[in-house]
């Protein structure tokens, strides 16, 4: 969306007749006007409606910088652990049970220690028979916790796979239905194009910009609530 914003804007200056007006009367800057004032002025105008305005001041350029960070990562992290709502520990939150030795009162242990060396090749040979017997085929049983588990995992497979193959196609919307020939300085590019790209940016524009109404008007609601409850 940031690259097809600047290549836009671009697009527009590259004359240079652009003039301060043509921020209202034109369609495509207007809209660009419209979602940038809505997400962050109306996070200033909420932040000073609630008296906190100072993390916009100390915060909002670091936010802004890792904000496709947190995108990337938060997702991937997300639609990869589906099966697993643990947060960071992994199965790691028990300790392991280390071996131990049997105290008896009084402090003491029992050790069995050979007394001579028949002790000795005896056990040596008893080993060797170990290695020599073919070990009894084991049945694994499957617990109903590993089958939920096993199914668990399956279905976050499936919603990994579903989620890349919808990023493709998003790409792939985005570069048919954005127009990239709208980037290029070809004259041959026809009115239809022109109109689709215009379409197809108005759209995830105002989109954004109803998505930041939406979340001012539940801030306000909060603060509504709030005051009359007393919290």
């Amino acid at each position: 969306a940031v690259f097809v914003t600047v290549k836009s804007i671009q697009k527009e200056i590259a004359d240079h007749t652009f003039t301060f007006g043509d921020l209202f009367s034109n369609k495509q800057f207007f809209t660009l006007i419209v979602s940038l004032a809505s997400t962050y002025v109306m996070w200033l105008v909420a932040s000073l409606i609630f008296f906190d305005p100072w993390h916009m001041f100390t915060s909002f350029i670091q936010y802004i910088l890792l904000t496709p960070t947190y995108i990337n990562v938060l997702n991937i992290y997300a639609f990869c652990n589906t099966h697993d709502i643990t947060w960071g520990t992994k199965g790691d939150d028990k300790p392991e049970k280390l071996p131990s030795a049997n105290i008896k009162p009084g402090g003491k242990v029992d050790v069995n220690i050979p007394q001579d060396d028949g002790d000795l090749n005896a056990q040596y040979e008893a080993e060797l028979a170990k290695f020599a017997t073919k070990p009894p085929k084991e049945v694994k049983v499957v617990s109903e916790a590993e089958k939920q588990e096993d199914y668990y995992k399956g279905f976050r497979s499936a919603v990994v796979l579903v989620w890349v193959f919808c990023n493709f196609a998003l790409g792939a919307v985005v570069l048919s239905t954005a127009g990239l020939e709208n980037f290029n300085s070809d004259k041959n590019v026809t009115e239809t194009e022109n109109e689709r790209a215009n379409i197809y940016m108005s759209v995830v524009l105002w989109s954004v910009a109803g998505l930041s109404l939406f979340k001012f008007l539940g801030a306000m609601w909060f603060l509504v609530v709030r005051m009359f409850r007393g919290v």
